[in-house]
């Protein structure tokens, strides 16, 4: 019984490495992946794995397609590319359950060989860039109905004759998909051969030609990340989040970098995202709300409508529905976070450096210092180099310069007077 579990198992393993392509000398068919809304970024590293498969011998491209739609018009390029390619170029929409939408479903029906994986999504074909107006091109051999046929959305159950030739769920199923296909390239008709029938124990056995995969390296795939528009938003708070964060500590330290590197994030897709100027203003007239009451010391009415505020710019902030929308719970989570992250983890480390043995609540008290600026009545004082939120009495017209003296602590604030000096 052991013995034919191992011959079992040597034979799957076999087979499981038959298909990677390791005893076969066919030229292989290349699979470029491109997942997220298709930006200028994103198009150019698929135009160049084009070119990059075609010199390198590739015998067929199959641009493997996960999106909700076309955020730059460069779209055009590649679709002018696909149309006349430098080797048979073939879109799939998969592995379900994958979309395409817009100028991502105009890409998948520009190519001569349309695969689609079942249960994957597919429609919204105008606009062809998100956010604009137009851009609706009918394609040879399809008529005003089909075109009319992706105005929604729909799920894919089967193949549509002239715009689903077939129903792959996978991808080695993909390039099995594509024996027997014509493409013209350059003139000269070309028809694959991606299907081998070899022999293993004796068995014959039907395999794909090898496959290779082409992905987008990490630093592309990571500034890719900030094109969903939830993760904008997320990467956009949490930046402002901890730069307010990080103003508020002792010095600058690890914060600022997060700080930095979160916004530069959230300018990569704002830039690239189709925007509403107002969601913008209210994510950021919800981050104020919020540092204002915890300038305040509390978390009271004003949190609340910046929580509501941050809900109703993170929705709304990007203009690309109904192909580009954020994804709700990613948005509510991000601004749960955000609360939390004001109410306790701030607060926490404001405590944390009151209980310090060299500037503890006990220590602060009677100590003297220099306001920074005008208080009205609140503002900020240097006590003992360490710069701190203070708030006065308004009769006590303190200005920038005055000498001052901790009387007392609320909250996060340090109570302070005005140091009175003797008239000579």
């Amino acid at each position: 019984m052991l013995r034919r579990f191992l011959g079992v198992l040597v034979l799957l393993l076999a087979l499981a490495a038959i298909p990677a392509g390791a005893q076969s000398d066919d030229p292989p068919v290349d699979i470029i992946e491109i997942k997220g809304p298709l930006d200028g970024l994103g198009i150019g590293y698929v135009m160049d794995e084009i070119e990059a498969s075609a010199r390198d011998g590739a015998m067929a491209v199959i641009i493997q397609i996960d999106s909700p739609g076309a955020v730059s018009t460069e779209i055009n390029d590649l679709i002018g590319l696909i149309r006349n390619p430098p080797l048979p170029v073939a879109t799939w929409v998969g592995p379900a359950p994958a979309r395409a939408y817009g100028g991502a479903l105009q890409l998948v029906l520009a190519a001569p060989v349309r695969l689609a994986a079942l249960g994957s999504e597919v429609g919204y074909l105008s606009p062809r860039v998100a956010g604009t107006r137009g851009g609706l091109e009918i394609h040879a051999g399809y008529t005003l109905e089909d075109i009319e046929t992706f105005e929604g959305s729909f799920e894919v159950s089967a193949p549509l004759p002239g715009l689903i030739d077939a129903t792959p769920p996978a991808d080695r199923q993909a390039v099995a998909a594509l024996d027997g296909s014509s493409f013209t390239v350059g003139g000269e008709l070309i028809t694959l051969s991606t299907l081998r029938e070899i022999e293993v124990d004796g068995e014959t056995i039907t395999t794909t030609v090898p496959v290779r995969f082409r992905q987008p390296g990490v630093l592309t795939r990571t500034a890719r990340t900030a094109l969903a528009p939830e993760a904008a938003f997320f990467f956009l708070i949490a930046g402002l989040a901890v730069a307010v964060f990080e103003f508020y500590a002792v010095g600058p330290g690890v914060a600022a970098g997060v700080a930095g590197a979160s916004l530069l994030m959230a300018g990569y897709g704002l830039v690239n995202l189709p925007l509403r100027w107002w969601g913008l203003l209210l994510v950021l007239a919800g981050v104020w709300l919020f540092t204002v009451d915890y300038q305040r010391g509390r978390f009271r009415v004003l949190s609340v409508v910046g929580a509501l505020a941050l809900l109703g710019g993170g929705f709304t902030f990007t203009d690309g529905a109904p192909q580009i929308v954020p994804n709700a719970w990613g948005v509510v989570f991000a601004v749960i976070g955000f609360w939390l992250f004001y109410q306790f983890a701030m607060p926490t480390v404001a405590r944390a450096r009151f209980s310090t043995p060299t500037i503890g609540r006990e220590h602060m008290l009677g100590r003297s210092g220099v306001a920074t600026g005008d208080f009205s009545p609140d503002g900020e004082v240097e006590v003992d180099g360490a710069r701190w939120s203070a708030t006065a009495h308004r009769e006590a017209e303190i200005a920038k310069g005055d000498r001052v003296v901790v009387a007392g602590i609320d909250g996060l604030f340090l109570e302070v007077e005005k140091v009175q000096v003797p008239s000579t």
